[in-house]
């Protein structure tokens, strides 16, 4: 695990602990369950409103999961940055229900942690060396 990030900011994914899940869940449940109790229990709106649950409930499920393992595999870890993602866009719209929080925690994590992003990085300036773009290309197929 990297050096803890100050108290409020994740920067990876690696960085992400069963508290920081379990808050968010914890939010989106009280967020989603308010929704639910002025929709009603009858009709579509109201189907919908308890499928969202379930997804919420079975991502942060599967998300508790991939955090307990000791070395997760490419693909676990790219799961892990999916399914916070998930969660935390899921979240993002009710962080303005009772004002915008600047200070919540749940943003938005791109890498599982240093060594993926400067992989990533790498992988871009690659491409980027071998399908050069400029202004010229851009300007060509254009009609004066």
């Amino acid at each position: 695990m990297t050096t803890p990030p100050p108290e409020g900011t994740l920067a990876y994914a690696v960085d992400l602990t069963p508290e920081n899940v379990r808050a968010l869940e914890a939010f989106l449940n009280a967020q989603l369950g308010r929704v639910s109790a002025e929709v009603g229990e009858t009709g579509e709106t109201s189907f919908a409103m308890r499928s969202l649950l379930i997804l919420v409930s079975d991502s942060a499920g599967f998300l508790h999961q991939l955090l307990k393992l000791e070395r997760s595999e490419p693909w676990q870890r790219a799961a892990i940055v999916r399914e916070w993602q998930r969660l935390r866009s899921t979240a993002a719209d009710f962080n303005h229900c009772d004002g915008y929080d600047h200070g919540r925690w749940w943003k938005q994590i791109r890498h599982y942690d240093a060594a993926d992003e400067a992989a990533e990085q790498e992988r871009i300036s690659h491409f980027a060396t071998l399908h050069p773009w400029s202004d010229d290309d851009a300007d060509q197929g254009k009609e004066d």
